[in-house]
């Protein structure tokens, strides 16, 4: 392969001597060279040129457009620009290399023949025409005509080249008039655009037309006819992909809500809340006015423009990088060509909030608007949020019908515009680490949306952004003791001097499939044209929500601190030696490649030994340095120590990865607690008791049965070399390594474990009296949980986490062992008698025996 990156290199060199003077390779290595043309638009390019002749179609005419596509092709070794349609004579050599003049047909046949392509400009630039004129010459039929006659494909290729920040307004200025919109500049305006923006240029290519095929498909209609026709598509597909880039044209932010109090079902809702608080129309209105005010986004090109370089910056001196899916971006960007995106990353870091915007500006797109907590809208950040394409709701609004409905209203009108948008299906920032359950709101929202036919379909994107080290893993472990958050407020911006003197490692941005809701709703055998009951909705949307969150889990990276933190943290003696811990990262290495789960691209052919110059090793330093891990040396071996009281800050990275082995760590824990050899039936039910009793806590794969899971658990158990399954029955193999490393994957889950039996040890403070509300139940545990880890009795110091005690207090509640009366926790009906409690701690205890 690099062979063949080298052979075309050199081709795209000495045939860019040919095209261009030495002062037009100087100018174009200095501009050109850095616009984003994708690995996969390259492929794309190749493969048409490959089967037949190719025609670029772009969408008005512009001197930079041609030079920089002329640049790419002989660039990389691609058919030449050889025949030109609808642009005016210029100087250049790559001009004079074209056919330009004459016959249309001629002109074409002539780049054919000489085996290189054709561009064909649809509009061209006038003054007083901000959105240009069409072109009066029309080469479309002869290309007809051409395709008619040819044995092989003409394919004209939508192709965009962007270099322009701003989208075009709803109503030109006196600017616009003058040099041009962004959809079809003058000539001054696109080279001071260009040269402004070029770093952010991109170049993109829409759906490709196969005319013959079209010809074929349309075979009563004359030349003429079909050119019209296809270049009416062709303005379509163009279209798309100028909205997939910028959005709808942008609208100011009191137009979006005088629109959105437009609305009929918000006017209905108003009318009727009205009428049963005998308000006046007019004060219900007001209300909801105000509402949107405090809600509505109002983004501004100049503050983003102003806060870029800001967050450059900032990135830059705390990040070694933001390692970015590249291939997934671009699958996901093309998708936006046929519905409005609504990317749904994961939540761990304020951070989350900046990054997704960020990669998106930085790569000449539209920042999406995003959903944020209106607790962060404080000032002085929530202005400069607002105005970042920030739109803010309140945590809960349940009794607020006004604002409830407002706000549906508000994101209706969104969708309705065909507006970019990006919400945590999270809420909150996972404090533990790992991946939470999604929260259903803004789903319902954006589903009903369509639903009400606000627009016909929506592009769900799930993104994982994966931190080497996130900022605040000290103020998270402080809570999880059971510590109260903090508001973000003043004092926590002014804490930022301390976060800009650190050094977080690597930020990891990875995208799964994009989701069409038109074809979820299919796959689950509704029809997007009929209407669907309540019942319907909600198990859509709860469908869609498991979906988006598996597609997460499924993108997550792998970063050396998961392993190294993984590795130590499910180890249950003192110290770790290196060679134990060498094996530990290479098996969970393995469980990654093997499932396809994306590694950081520093781990690809690095060691796992964490004493050899390699990423494993800096992130052993890292946790070192922190005083999360101490090191001792005897015998030539380097033993490890985690720091007992660091457990809990140090665990977050470990969650990270517990949805890539939490499945392999159910069964290798069914198997042990029950001894080796045990019936296939007996391992499958005790690892459906975890699977249950761990249901909140970690995303299963989405549409197979647990009975499917635990079968294909097995089965690579078995391939990993740990398992032996013979007829009806399980058994550890035989091999040295079984043991020790079926027992590390169990151990993986000994924090949730001691979690759990610390809820169930609880309940007697209930059945004492003593226990009343959630909060004081939790706090009970958190005391519980200290006295049996000073005592010896559980083991991890990590287990003493609120958030997995809420979790088990909810498991509590679902299986009627607890329920909450008056917001008072009592018994169920499950747990009334002594003995049923104690038979449930029992059945958890029973999976910690090896401690």
């Amino acid at each position: 392969m690099d062979t063949v990156l080298t052979q075309t290199g050199n081709q795209g060199e000495a045939s860019l001597k040919e095209e261009f003077g030495p002062m037009g390779r100087a100018l174009g290595a200095r501009y050109l060279d850095g616009v984003h043309f994708s690995a996969e638009t390259e492929d794309e390019l190749r493969s048409l040129h490959a089967k037949g002749f190719v025609v670029h179609i772009m969408r008005s005419t512009a001197w930079v457009n041609f030079l920089y596509l002329t640049w790419a092709m002989v660039r990389r070794a691609l058919p030449p620009v050889r025949a030109v349609a609808n642009l005016r004579p210029w100087f250049t050599r790559p001009w004079r290399q074209t056919k330009h003049r004459g016959d249309y047909a001629q002109r074409f046949e002539y780049a054919r023949q000489q085996g290189g392509s054709g561009l064909v400009f649809l509009r061209r630039t006038a003054l007083l025409a901000p959105s240009g004129k069409e072109t009066r010459e029309d080469p479309f039929p002869a290309l007809v005509a051409m395709a008619r006659q040819s044995d092989r494909p003409v394919y004209l290729v939508p192709e965009l080249f962007i270099w322009e920040k701003r989208t075009a307004r709803l109503k030109p200025n006196w600017v616009d008039i003058v040099f041009g919109s962004p959809e079809a500049p003058g000539f001054l305006h696109s080279m001071l655009a260009f040269f402004r923006n070029y770093k952010r240029a991109q170049f993109r290519v829409g759906e490709p037309i196969d005319l013959r095929r079209f010809v074929e498909q349309n075979p009563k209609d004359s030349d003429d006819v079909l050119a019209r026709k296809v270049r009416s598509t062709l303005h379509v597909h163009l279209a798309r992909e100028t909205r997939a880039v910028f959005g709808p044209p942008v609208k100011p932010a009191a137009r979006v809500i005088d629109e959105t109090l437009r609305d009929r079902a918000l006017r209905k809702v108003l009318d009727e809340h009205a009428a049963a608080t005998n308000r006046k129309q007019e004060s219900v209105l007001r209300e909801s006015r105000r509402n949107l005010e405090a809600i509505a986004a109002r983004p501004s090109p100049t503050t983003l423009a102003f806060i870029a370089p800001v967050l450059e910056w900032v990135f830059n001196r705390i990040y070694d990088g933001i390692e970015v899916d590249e291939a997934g971006l671009h699958r996901a960007l093309k998708a936006a060509g046929k519905a409005p995106l609504v990317l749904c990353p994961s939540h761990k870091s304020h951070v989350d909030y900046l990054v997704m915007s960020w990669i998106l500006w930085s790569r000449g797109y539209t920042v999406p608007l995003v959903a944020a907590g209106a607790n962060l809208s404080f000032w002085p950040l929530g202005p400069i949020f607002r105005r970042c394409g920030a739109f803010f709701l309140r945590r809960s609004f349940k009794d607020d019908k006004v604002y409830a409905a407002s706000f549906k209203a508000y994101v209706r009108k969104l969708v309705h515009d065909g507006t970019h948008q990006e919400f945590f299906p999270e809420g909150g920032r996972s404090r533990t680490g790992k991946l939470l359950l999604p929260k259903l709101g803004m789903f319902t929202w954006q589903v009903e949306s369509v639903l009400e036919g606000a627009r016909n379909d929506l592009m769900f994107v799930p993104v994982a952004i994966d931190y080497e080290k996130v900022v605040e893993s000290g103020s998270y472990s402080k809570e999880l003791a059971g510590g109260e958050k903090k508001p973000e407020d003043l004092k926590a911006l002014l804490s930022t001097p301390k976060v800009l003197a650190a050094r977080y490692g690597r930020i990891h941005l990875s995208f799964d499939e994009p989701i069409s809701l038109q074809d979820f709703m299919k796959a689950r055998g509704l029809n997007p044209e009929e209407p669907v009951n309540d019942e319907q909705k909600k198990g859509l949307v709860r469908a869609l929500g498991n979906r988006v969150m598996y597609g997460i889990s499924k993108v997550s990276t792998v970063t050396p601190h998961a392993l190294v933190s993984t590795a130590l943290l499910a180890h249950r003696l003192r110290g770790l030696g290196q060679r134990e811990m060498t094996d530990r990262i290479s098996v969970l290495r393995r469980i990654a490649l093997e499932d396809g789960a994306p590694l950081s691209k520093e781990l690809r052919n690095a060691p796992s030994n964490p004493e050899t110059m390699g990423p494993i090793q800096d992130a052993m330093r890292t946790f070192i340095n922190d005083e999360m891990v101490r090191t001792q040396e005897a015998r030539g071996e380097v033993i490890y120590q985690v720091e007992d009281s660091r457990r809990p800050e140090m665990s977050f990275y470990k969650n990270t990865l517990m949805n890539l082995v939490a499945a392999r760590s159910l069964v290798a824990n069914a198997l042990l607690a029950g001894g080796s050899p045990a019936s296939y039936d007996d391992v499958k039910a005790r690892a459906l008791f975890l699977s249950r009793l761990f249901k909140v806590e970690f995303i299963y794969r989405v549409g197979l049965t647990f009975d499917t899971i635990f079968a294909e658990t097995v089965e690579r158990l078995v391939r990993m070399g740990l398992v032996l399954h013979e007829g009806d029955t399980l058994k550890l193999a035989p091999e040295p390594h079984a043991r020790p490393e079926l027992e590390f994957l169990a151990d993986l889950l000994r924090d949730y474990l001691e979690a759990y039996l610390l809820a169930a040890m609880t309940m007697e403070d209930v059945a004492s009296g003593v226990a009343t509300d959630k909060k004081t139940f939790i706090k009970l545990a958190l005391e519980t949980g200290r006295a049996e880890y000073h005592a010896g009795r559980i083991t991890a110091a990590e287990s003493l986490a609120k958030v997995t005690l809420e979790n088990a207090v909810a498991y509590l509640q679902d299986q009627k062992l607890l329920v909450e009366k008056d917001k008072k926790l009592e018994l169920g009906p499950a747990a009334q008698e002594e003995s049923k409690r104690k038979q449930f701690a029992d059945s958890i205890r029973e999976y910690l025996k090896r401690a």
